[in-house]
């Protein structure tokens, strides 16, 4: 199955895009601070939902962002594991009830194809990311766990979870200057990755970066498939 991205208005675009970027820079850094935090309830902890990429996904992503340290310095790219963000982090006292939403939630979705298409950039904040091909089964997922998250455990959506939601997997935050060069370097470069959803993370910020708190495998991917891409262009 090829991948298929959806047009947008270029203007429309674009002020989307800015908006996002420089909303993406302050959340996906972790939020307020984003880390184990202290609270009238007690401590705090920040979480999020992921797709976990297969290991060739995985693996090319680590020398991308390896290969931007060796050029660029290091960066915040580097404090969390490859992964596609499904729910922006948000603030918890006690982990163990989405802890077990995420058992249950990797036992009931299916696997579909994911694919990872061309570099993508959000300008204003300075973000390098490799763009993710918006689909309906993709988009299920995401509102599903907003919707369950907010109606069982009363998360509200973070103003970037509407429709306007852009799939990508961050590679790296970059200084302007750094930014400019990174982006003439990759604009016009090429790539294309397909590979099956077969896991998803729970992480948390620990304040300095986010781990990977809990890992698990959907158990309805065949085997032949587990831990590998589709590997095209």
């Amino acid at each position: 199955m090829g991948c298929h991205v959806q047009s947008l208005d270029q203007d429309a675009s674009s002020r989307v895009g800015s908006l996002l970027g420089r909303m993406y820079r302050y959340i996906l850094r972790g939020g307020e601070g984003g880390s184990v935090q202290r609270s009238r309830q007690g401590r705090t902890f920040e979480l999020a939902y992921v797709i976990l990429v297969s290991d060739e996904v995985h693996n090319y992503m680590s020398k991308l962002e390896v290969d931007l340290m060796k050029q660029y310095g290091a960066h915040e790219g580097l404090k969390a594991t490859p992964h596609i963000t499904l729910k922006l982090g948000f603030h918890v006292t006690d982990i163990e009830p989405f802890e077990r939403y995420f058992d249950e939630l990797v036992n009931e979705i299916e696997p579909f194809e994911i694919c990872v298409k061309n570099f993508g950039f959000f300008d204003e904040a300075g973000i390098v990311y490799l763009d993710i091909v918006h689909t309906p089964e993709l988009d299920s997922l995401r509102r599903r766990i907003v919707n369950d998250l907010s109606m069982q455990h009363g998360i509200k959506p973070n103003v970037l979870e509407g429709d306007q939601y852009h799939f990508h997997a961050t590679l790296a935050y970059l200084s302007k200057h750094d930014f400019s060069q990174a982006r003439r370097e990759f604009e016009h470069v090429k790539i294309e990755r397909r590979f099956m959803l077969n896991a998803l993370g729970l992480i948390c910020h620990t304040g300095d970066g986010w781990i990977t708190y809990k890992r698990g495998r959907l158990p309805q991917v065949p085997a032949e498939l587990s831990g590998r891409g589709l590997n095209s262009a």
